[in-house]
């Protein structure tokens, strides 16, 4: 197995999970905490409605409680209710990036072995853009969506502002797994974990985690990026 297929079944492992129902909410949290983003990059009517503070402490924001608890309508986490559709926070923000997080995040917990990045390098961004911005400050490879075909493993962003993880690549059309989607065909602003059909056409760039580097390598750095 190498990173790409280690992301990729991450990435499949998560499909079906549910941003609008408490029976998904526990892995939804995950890709929240996995971002250091601030909260307002998730939605900015949170910082005009106070909820996005930046100085507010997101393990605060994610389980309430004690002298820092949130109002319930701002709160992820009711634990006064049985509403089946709790969380609805999770439904009025874009999370696709937060997801992507969250799977690198797992990789590298997972599997060091098959990367030279390292988890504090990890993708923190709310922004599925920003995850191109990110790959060129780390040791992975950027390509030009225009230029290039993704492999599996590879993170796609699209021109659309979403992103997601390939876990089937093809000529002209590739099969990514994405957050903040919805079933099949419909758009990318959803509440579901869903793999998709997508064509190359779409994508503004996507990202190579890079691989361990082997013994021998002594004259490349492991801190180069490219874009392609």
């Amino acid at each position: 197995m190498d990173v790409g297929d280690c992301l990729a079944q991450i990435a499949e492992g998560q499909v079906g999970v549910r941003g609008d129902l408490q029976s998904g909410r526990a892995a939804l949290y995950g890709y929240l905490l996995a971002t250091d983003a601030k909260l307002s990059a998730f939605g900015p009517e949170w910082a005009r409605a106070g909820f996005g503070s930046d100085a507010a402490p997101r393990y605060h924001l994610l389980n309430a409680g004690g002298a820092n608890e949130l109002p319930s309508r701002y709160s992820l986490l009711n634990t006064r209710s049985n509403d089946p559709e709790l969380p609805v926070i999770l439904r009025i923000h874009s999370w696709c990036a937060a997801f992507v997080d969250w799977c690198v995040m797992q990789c590298l917990m997972k599997s060091p072995h098959l990367t030279s990045l390292t988890l504090s390098s990890r993708p923190r961004t709310a922004s599925a853009f920003g995850l191109l911005q990110w790959g060129d400050r780390s040791d992975c490879t950027v390509f030009n969506g225009n230029r290039s075909a993704p492999a599996r493993g590879d993170i796609v962003v699209f021109n659309f502002s979403h992103t997601g993880i390939v876990v089937q690549s093809g000529s002209g059309h590739f099969h990514s797994v994405e957050g903040n989607t919805t079933p099949n065909a419909g758009g990318n602003q959803g509440y579901v974990v869903e793999r998709r059909l997508r064509s190359q056409h779409a994508l503004k760039g996507f990202v190579r985690l890079p691989p361990k580097d082997r013994p021998g390598d002594y004259n490349v750095s492991s801190r180069t990026s490219r874009t392609v």
